[in-house]
């Protein structure tokens, strides 16, 4: 076998592990903002949970991130926090409004 040929074949395997590794940190990134908004470090995890929702749009776990940041603003509207549930209210409907028109 020539070398080029055992390169082209090492490159979709490259290409998994990379993957695999991106699916792995983002995993555990999400894993650690929920940690901190279990241990009341509330503002840590929004931050943390943001950067996955707008760095890393359409993964699995920006989804989950969205969907965290509808709980707290939920919790903050039933806890008569509602300046707070409005800012991430609208900042999760501008995004969404944001990949509708891109």
């Amino acid at each position: 076998m020539s070398q080029e040929q055992t390169a082209s074949r090492s490159v979709p395997s490259f290409q998994r592990r990379h993957a695999d590794v991106i699916h792995q940190s983002l995993d555990r990134l999400l894993a650690m903002a929920y940690r901190y908004q279990t241990e009341g470090n509330v503002w840590q995890a929004v931050g943390m949970y943001w950067m996955l929702v707008e760095e890393h749009a359409g993964t699995v776990q920006s989804l989950e991130a969205e969907q965290r940041l509808l709980k707290l603003a939920e919790t903050y509207e039933r806890n008569d926090a509602r300046h707070m549930a409005h800012a991430i209210y609208k900042r999760l409907s501008d995004l969404g409004h944001r990949r509708e028109v891109n």
